[in-house]
Parts: C-alpha cells; structure tokens; sequence
C-alpha cells in the first residue's frame, strides 16, 4: 500500500501529495469494509439437505427452527382473511394471514407442482385496522367500506423436511409468538394436535391450503 501511495504522489506538491494520500486510503478502506459488508450480507450458506433452495430453514442445538431473515423479500402468496366480524366474534384466524415462501421454492413448485425439500411457508399476521365503524368489523378508507391492514401481530412458519417431520406428512409447524414484534429468535416444533392435524385433515394437496394461493403461483397469460 505504501509503495503505491509513493508511486501516486512521486512529483507533484505537497498539498497535492496530502489529497491523493487521504483519497488513497478512503479508498481502500471503503474497498475493506464493502468486502465485509457484502461477507456479512451475503445469502444464507447453502444446505445439501436442501439442494433446490437458497434460503433454507436453520435449526440450532435443540431441533429449534431460527426465525427465517429477510422474509419480506421473499415471494408473496396471498393474504387470506376470516374477520370475528363475518364469523359472529369467534373466527380462530381473524387477521390477514400474508403468506411468503422463498423464491427458490416458488419456481419449484411452477415447474414440478411439488414443494421441495426446504420450502418455508411463513404466515405473518397483521391485524384489521381499526376502529371498526359498523357491527361486522368493517370500516371505511378512501377506497371505500371493507376490512383494512393495520400493525403486525404475529408469525407462523411451516417447513418441508420429510426426515425431520415424517410423522406428520413431512411438515414441521412453527409458532414465533402471536403478538408484535420482535418476534421470537428460534421456536420448536408444535404439537400435532396445534397445527399438523388440521392440515393432515384438511389441505388442498401435500399439508398446503395451495388453492388459496393459486393465482398467484399460477403464471399469468401472455399477451
């Protein structure tokens, strides 16, 4: 560095000597700390157990699964909703229920119609705005009377690893607290009787409520 510095600065004024100096080593700090940024920044080091995907599911020590990074920039699938107010105050999901999954997966999926060893289906909840204006929960914007999103209140996670979770058909069920963030740094698996069971029962095809998603997991038409 410092014969580099000599050969930049041989001949020329001091002052001018002191401005190439400075810029010089601005410039190779800003190439030094680029370097660490882009070495703490960089994707999630891949998993051979899930060979498809680029952001696979972590577990620590104990079996629990880490809260998934960055999710919000992963592909959104939907935001289904069921509001106490359409289900007379007793709905077991009442808050938007936005769906995400790795982009990885997402195309998997497009291409095969199969879900890949690794997939993350994360569920954030987020509340209906309120107050409420009339008996159904229902209130008005700009847009007109309906049901709005209001602050984030809680995350699920589900994730496909049919070694781990073969006794419920290959998906594990995650819940990183229902309340606002931060939401829990690791969760462990939930009972069968939580979450498991109603997707063994119930699911559109391999533990996914898929046709929910479909519009959007379906291609859109050329023009």
């Amino acid at each position: 560095m410092k014969l580099i510095l000599r050969k930049l600065t041989y001949g020329i004024s001091a002052a001018a000597r002191r401005g190439t100096l400075i810029c010089g080593l601005a410039a190779f700090s800003m190439l030094v700390t680029g370097g660490a940024l882009a070495a703490g920044t960089g994707k999630v080091k891949k998993n051979p157990n899930y060979p498809q995907i680029e952001f696979p599911p972590q577990f620590n020590a104990k079996g629990e699964l880490l809260q998934p990074v960055d999710f919000r920039e992963w592909i959104f699938l939907g935001s289904p909703l069921t509001p106490h107010g359409l289900n007379n105050g007793k709905s077991n999901f009442p808050e938007f229920h936005n769906v995400y999954v790795q982009p990885s997966a997402f195309k998997a999926y497009r291409a095969t119609g199969k879900w890949p060893e690794g997939t993350i289906l994360l569920k954030e909840l987020q509340l209906v705005k309120g107050p409420s204006e009339f008996p159904d929960g229902s209130r008005f914007e700009t847009s007109g009377r309906g049901y709005f999103p209001g602050a984030v209140n809680g995350m699920d996670v589900a994730v496909k690893d049919s070694k781990r979770f073969a006794e419920t058909k290959n998906w594990g069920y995650f819940n990183f607290n229902h309340s606002a963030p931060p939401y829990l740094k690791s969760a462990a698996v939930r009972p069968v009787g939580e979450c498991a069971g109603c997707h063994i029962a119930n699911a559109d095809e391999d533990m996914v409520y898929v046709n929910l998603y479909k519009p959007i997991l379906t291609p859109l038409p050329r023009p």
